[in-house]
């Protein structure tokens, strides 16, 4: 399945941090969401591909309006972190449990993690904090066998801010690991609504540029 939607995509930039705890320690690029009650732009971003597998848990229909778009896709992406912080705290065993929230980038990103934090040995201990402090919704383009359809308030972006103060880290020498001197960070996430599979995903978690203080 393929999708369109009317949100522009980023410049972005990789960070030269730990790289096994990047979701942890990034920071983020500056976000310009425009307000959650905004109307749906019109420019739609190139199609990107999505191949969602349908997870356990209740299916949903198609949001109804801006308010419940952002409150539903709010609530995946709370899963989002707390799914990642389970997998780091294990060690980076079972990232296949990102499947469930996840796809794309944002699916590749944890899992790619928790196979550097495995290789280097590196254990985490605690979770992040996790408050959504702007967001915004648009139409989505889905494409599939018989042709293209539109998801109304089906894509939404989140301003997030990351605290990672109950967060500690140990490299496998019993030395500390290396953590942001921020531990309040604005990350962004973008989540999308999945009509064959009746649930919302996060589709992208983008790599930031810099570090913004919450």
């Amino acid at each position: 399945m393929k999708t369109k939607r009317n949100f522009l995509r980023r410049s972005l930039v990789p960070v030269a941090a730990l790289v096994a705890s990047g979701i942890l320690l990034v920071g983020c690029t500056t976000p310009s969401p425009t307000p959650s009650d905004s109307p749906s732009a019109s420019t739609t971003a190139p199609a990107t591909t999505m191949a969602p597998t349908p997870t356990a848990g209740a299916t949903q229909v198609a949001p109804k309006d801006s308010k419940e778009a952002i409150a539903q896709a709010t609530a995946v992406a709370k899963q989002y972190w707390a799914i990642s912080d389970e997998i780091l705290n294990d060690g980076g065993k079972g990232s296949d449990r990102i499947n469930a929230v996840a796809v794309g980038q944002a699916r590749t990103f944890v899992v790619d993690s928790a196979a550097n934090l495995a290789e280097q040995k590196i254990t985490f201990t605690g979770k992040r904090g996790f408050e959504a402090t702007e967001a915004t919704s648009s139409d989505l383009t889905v494409t599939d066998k018989s042709g293209d359809k539109v998801v109304k308030d089906g894509f939404v972006g989140l301003t997030v801010c990351n605290d990672v103060s109950g967060v500690s880290g140990t490299n496998a020498d019993g030395s500390p690991a290396k953590m942001s001197s921020v531990l309040r960070s604005i990350n962004s996430v973008e989540v999308e609504f999945d009509p064959a599979a009746g649930k919302w995903f996060v589709s992208r978690y983008p790599t930031p540029s810099g570090v913004i203080a919450c």
